[in-house]
């Protein structure tokens, strides 16, 4: 069994490949600290392909939502076209392997807890994209998971927790945002589900399944919550709707059922403020 993980120096891949290879996993990257082989290109897809996975996971994404506005940003080219190129050439070469793809919670826009087959909602570049891959996913039969995550942060880039630890620590005034709703999961968590499917055999279940915790919760209550847990709270900041801050439009409540993923992999799934205070162990 190879897995190959694109992605690898990212936040979710990164933690990843380590948390398969300790549990005896093959495991293969793109790069850990950094990019070794620039997924923007065919040429280096083609290179990762020759060891033949089993499986390819796809942690690699460009998330940030401004950044991806700009138009000479061509985020397209990792967050749609990588795929594009990953299934051409499975055709071509006749490869023979499955596909995990992580999406996004952006997609949805509801009251009440979103499930997959509800009308997705698309207010920027980035929704788009994430849309545009879940199309080409689906017209290859893989298995993806709309999540959003948390935690510890093992490579450069910041996760929400690691912004809400230093920002509470420093002594500047800063904003957190009330109508900004989602029930996420710890990378850890994240981790362990994936490594339960990998050894029950079910990545050949194709698909999209909603992957997160189990409530719902705002970003700012998330932030003070998290930081009485790390005992770093303090009140130098305002909460305010995200459109104060924020210059390009989003979704607001992304929450999402998550029923239909328990059914199908009879996995349990925590409760948002557990999955907060165990990775605020992790800061302490």
């Amino acid at each position: 069994m190879k897995v190959l993980i694109l992605g690898s120096s990212g936040l979710l891949g990164k933690e990843l490949y380590f948390f398969l290879k300790k549990k005896k996993i093959k495991v293969f990257h793109n790069g850990l600290n950094k990019k070794k082989f620039n997924l923007a290109y065919m040429k280096n897809i083609k290179k990762l392909l020759k060891i033949k996975p089993n499986l390819i996971i796809n942690a690699a994404a460009i998330t940030d939502i401004d950044f991806c506005e700009n138009p000479k940003n061509d985020t397209n080219l990792i967050n749609t076209d990588l795929l594009k190129n990953i299934f051409y050439l499975k055709s071509k070469y006749n490869l023979n392997f499955q596909l995990i793809q992580f999406s996004t919670d952006q997609l949805y826009n509801s009251e009440k807890l979103s499930t997959e087959s509800d009308k997705i909602k698309i207010y920027n570049n980035y929704s788009l994209q994430k849309f545009l891959a879940e199309k080409i996913c689906l017209k290859n039969e893989s298995l993806i998971f709309r999540t959003n995550f948390f935690g510890k942060s093992i490579s450069k880039n910041k996760s929400f927790t690691d912004w809400i630890f230093e920002i509470f620590q420093s002594n500047k005034d800063f904003y957190l945002f009330k109508d900004i709703i989602f029930n996420p999961l710890r990378i850890n968590t994240i981790c362990n589900i994936i490594y339960t499917i990998i050894i029950k055999k079910k990545f050949d279940i194709n698909g999209i399944y909603n992957l997160g915790s189990v409530g719902k919760i705002s970003k700012s209550s998330f932030a003070i919550f998290f930081a009485k847990k790390v005992e770093i709270f303090h009140k130098n900041f305002q909460i305010c709707n995200y459109k104060k801050v924020l210059k390009t439009k989003r979704s607001r409540n992304m929450s999402m059922n998550i029923n239909l993923f328990k059914k199908k992999f009879m996995i349990k799934l925590p409760k948002v403020k557990d999955e907060i205070k165990s990775e605020s162990l992790n800061y302490k």
